[in-house]
């Protein structure tokens, strides 16, 4: 009890980042810095483990804007969520499975980059309410064949705003349904959820302590 005042008192006062709405408080970098001080679990951890593929599609224009929006492809998460994701390639090491990620972290910028394109929040984080990607506690991410290399047969790709990109849809081949299986039983194992209408999303659970960044990339490798 006295940890989770702890955070709770740490949040008060370092959220004076960025207010760009009235509904939520946006972290900046100089906040972020003074509430890993005294809470590093709340810290980003550079994902760039060899046992990962990634494919960041935001630093490239194969997405759904066709538009290069991130400035690099580098891939961060919370530090417990990281960990999680570390415990998922374990579980699919006997399957001589691997990870593909195509997002994780994502600067509350590009949630309002985005929200601006598709007002539609099945597929798009209402700014309003802020993106469990800006919490580094959510990860886009799919499956490759670690002997090959090639991705395994998914029921769309990725980004696809569709009814067929939902976890509990029926129009999939048998192999897709496989696969989809494998990967949401390691994640569900690992510590995530799944989400709803993308079968690529995952939120790790316990990411409503964690606060809404907006801190560029570059501030991040400092």
């Amino acid at each position: 009890m006295f940890a989770q005042n702890k955070i709770r008192l740490v949040l008060a006062f370092v959220f004076f980042g960025l207010n760009v709405n009235a509904q939520i408080k946006v972290l900046n970098y100089d906040s972020y810095h003074a509430l890993i001080k005294s809470s590093p679990e709340f810290a980003f951890i550079e994902i760039d483990d060899s046992s990962f593929f990634k494919d960041i599609r935001y630093a490239t224009s194969n997405n759904f804007t066709k538009e290069i929006v991130y400035d690099t492809a580098a891939v961060y998460l919370s530090l417990d969520a990281r960990n999680a994701l570390l415990k998922v390639t374990e579980f699919l090491k006997p399957f001589n499975i691997g990870l593909v990620i195509y997002d994780a972290y994502r600067p509350y910028r590009y949630t309002v980059k985005f929200w601006d394109i598709i007002h539609d929040d099945r597929y798009v984080a209402d700014p309003k309410k802020g993106s469990r990607h800006n919490r580094g506690c959510a990860v886009d991410v799919g499956l490759f064949n670690l002997k090959t290399g090639q991705l395994l047969d998914m029921p769309t790709a990725y980004d696809d705003f569709s009814d067929k990109a939902s976890v509990s849809s029926k129009d999939r081949t048998k192999l897709q349904a496989k696969n989809v299986e494998l990967l949401q039983n390691a994640m569900t194992s690992s510590g995530f959820q799944l989400f709803a209408t993308e079968w690529w999303h995952f939120d790790f659970e316990g990411w409503e302590k964690y606060p809404i960044y907006d801190i560029s990339f570059q501030d991040l490798s400092k």
